[in-house]
């Protein structure tokens, strides 16, 4: 009697322990399976920021983060390869996207942002002397600014538009800036050349200065020597 009990016993915990191995299993499948989805979401995102960028901005990026790009895309194709999600190609295709991926496309981007910004930002600095709305002058100035670090431009500050399209227009208002002061081709070449910093004294023509005087503009020229 004894020993049936024992082995009644024995059983029941077999039985039990196979129960709990696989709820363990189907615990950690779960875990897996929304741990690679978060991952894969991400990825996502990024591919369609990065669309974006390029089909708003002209951006375009490196060689080398083109591979760092299918690289990340291959480990995680590696990952669900065996038809389940592996756990530790799963680390590896996130530190993949987290250590080389994100960090390479931040640091491109904010080169990028600093090369295509520049002009735009001097160019308002010449035309903003010539509105009279000092506040719009400061919205496009933050436009710019805060489309300045990839991680945020899909952010919608306002619940509504993107750092990255709010960058796009504020670039877009120094050109309508320029162009709804009605100013004649000379003196909007006399501007650009101000703003690349290449125009000289034979540029300053008498309907140049009449406009500098007619706009109370003659104490915000120098004059310098060129290196």
């Amino acid at each position: 009697m004894l020993m049936d009990s024992l082995s009644k016993s024995i059983k029941n915990m077999k039985q039990m322990d196979i129960v709990e191995n696989a709820a363990l299993d189907a615990e950690k499948k779960e875990k897996n399976d929304s741990d690679y989805m978060t991952v894969v979401e991400d990825f996502s995102k990024t591919m369609e920021k990065l669309h974006l960028t390029i089909k708003l901005m002209d951006y375009s990026i490196t060689n080398e983060t083109v591979q760092c790009l299918e690289d990340s895309l291959e480990k995680l194709n590696e990952t669900v390869a065996s038809g389940v999600v592996d756990e530790d190609t799963l680390s590896g295709a996130r530190q993949q996207i987290n250590r080389k991926l994100n960090p390479s496309l931040s640091k491109e981007w904010k080169a990028f942002h600093l090369n295509k910004t520049k002009v735009s930002l001097s160019k308002l600095d010449t035309l903003g002397n010539l509105v009279s709305t000092p506040d719009m002058v400061a919205s496009i100035k933050d436009g710019i600014s805060n489309g300045s670090e990839w991680a945020g431009l899909s952010l919608a500050d306002d619940g509504v538009h993107t750092r990255l399209s709010l960058l796009k227009a504020a670039m877009d208002k120094i050109d309508e800036l320029g162009e709804n002061l009605n100013l004649s081709d000379k003196i909007k070449e006399f501007i650009d050349k101000v703003t690349n910093k290449k125009a000289r004294v034979s540029d300053v023509s008498e309907e140049i200065i009449e406009w500098i005087k007619q706009e109370n503009l003659d104490d915000r020229f120098v004059i310098i020597f060129k290196n």
